[in-house]
């Protein structure tokens, strides 16, 4: 099946902690497949960076991605990125990040929490509901302050969280109480020009539905931003 006006702007190769191809080897899924473009954002999670050494894999995912696009020229546009994780933990480290290449495309993202506690790691049916509330709360301030630095073209997978707390842990959570803070974080978006990841890899996991859903994607586009990306 051919999507000739599909692009696939959320990517990570070998390069990357749950990547499993190579450049090369994707860009040829993604021709067979009759995508338009395709953009490699291998993760760059800021406060792993000089503890794991995350500079040499950001430069070699560069340079292997260079490759592949020149490979597939005339047959696949091919995008330089990565996906800048907690990008205001350290905003000096981040700003040098992202200016050591040219990037087509970046996405900022927040997966954990100030300790560097992946919210993918935590064991939700240790914590009372009142605590889990408590770290959504953290979650969508941290998401507030990132979107307020905005050094990144879209915001990705915004309740990332609720992929582990209701799919995994299947915990019921109303994460609308914290819509007042997703507004702002929304025009602070809108502010700076930025997109709004809508996620769809939940819709093959447990949580089943996109990240974020489609309530925020609506509100999103009524607070006057059309731009995604996915």
């Amino acid at each position: 099946m051919a999507f000739k006006r599909m692009m696939d702007l959320h990517v990570h190769t070998d390069n990357s902690f749950d990547g499993h191809h190579s450049a090369m080897f994707l860009c040829e899924q993604a021709v067979h497949r009759g995508l338009r473009a395709i953009a490699f954002t291998d993760h760059m999670d800021i406060d792993l960076y000089i503890p794991q050494r995350l500079d040499t894999r950001q430069i070699q995912s560069f340079f292997e991605v260079t490759k592949a696009r020149s490979a597939f020229q005339g047959k696949l546009l091919v995008l330089t990125g990565m996906e800048l994780g907690q990008g205001t933990f350290d905003m000096a480290l981040s700003e040098q990040s992202v200016a050591k290449f040219d990037y087509d495309f970046i996405i900022g993202s927040m997966h954990e929490l100030r300790d560097s506690t992946d919210y993918s790691q935590l064991k939700y049916d240790e914590y009372t509901t009142d605590e889990i509330y408590d770290l959504l709360e953290k979650y969508a301030q941290e998401l507030y302050q990132l979107a307020l630095w905005g050094h990144f073209d879209t915001m990705a997978h915004i309740t990332y969280p609720l992929r582990y707390i209701c799919g995994n842990y299947g915990i019921s959570i109303d994460f609308s109480r914290f819509d007042d803070t997703m507004d702002e974080v929304f025009k602070a978006l809108i502010a700076k020009g930025k997109a709004l990841e809508i996620n769809t890899s939940g819709l093959r996991q447990k949580l089943n539905e996109t990240m974020p859903g489609e309530r925020y994607v609506k509100r999103f586009r009524e607070l006057g931003m059309v731009s995604f990306s996915f």
